[in-house]
């Protein structure tokens, strides 16, 4: 019997660790950029780096991961790294989105000035997966098990799964 409520006080107490909210030791970085200004942060194992130029606004962040945000001609850029991972945000116009989270996790979005101003690419990349948009190109990549790309001038996309890869047009 004591065997026994070792075993159930021991789960008890593993299980009560798991679900309780710990202390937050991530380290966290945000940076922004408009006017033509460059700035970089670091701090531990998070950083973030924004550049744009005079009509650009660049957005980035870095939670345990590095985002980079690079705006110009008007474009609006985010790029949001967390967990390890890495989010890379570029645009000559429109609006790119990318985020990348957990260990090994790569999202990139490219806009390139061919397409409309008011264009929309996203990336989203977790756990060691990759994700891409290049508009120069009309390129979507989706690699890994967890990774999501659009581009919405063009439509096209793509979604990688434990299950396998879709790409839709």
């Amino acid at each position: 019997m004591k065997l026994i409520s070792a075993i159930v006080c021991s789960a008890a107490a593993v299980g009560t660790s798991l679900l309780l909210p710990g202390p937050a030791s991530a380290a966290q970085v945000s940076c922004a950029s408009a006017n033509g200004v460059d700035v970089t942060l670091i701090e531990g194992q998070a950083g973030c780096r924004t550049i744009s130029d005079a009509s650009g606004r660049a957005h980035a962040a870095g939670l345990d991961g590095v985002g980079y945000a690079s705006a110009a001609t008007g474009a609006r850029a985010f790029g949001i790294g967390a967990a390890g991972g890495v989010g890379v945000s570029e645009g000559s116009a429109g609006i790119p989105i990318a985020l990348g989270y957990g260990s090994d996790a790569v999202a990139r979005t490219t806009i390139t000035p061919e397409v409309p101003a008011r264009s929309l690419a996203v990336t989203v990349a977790l756990d060691g997966s990759r994700a891409q948009v290049r508009t120069e190109t009309g390129e979507v990549v989706c690699l890994g098990t967890a990774a999501l790309a659009w581009d919405a001038a063009t439509g096209r996309g793509c979604v990688a799964t434990p299950f396998g890869q879709t790409v839709f047009e």
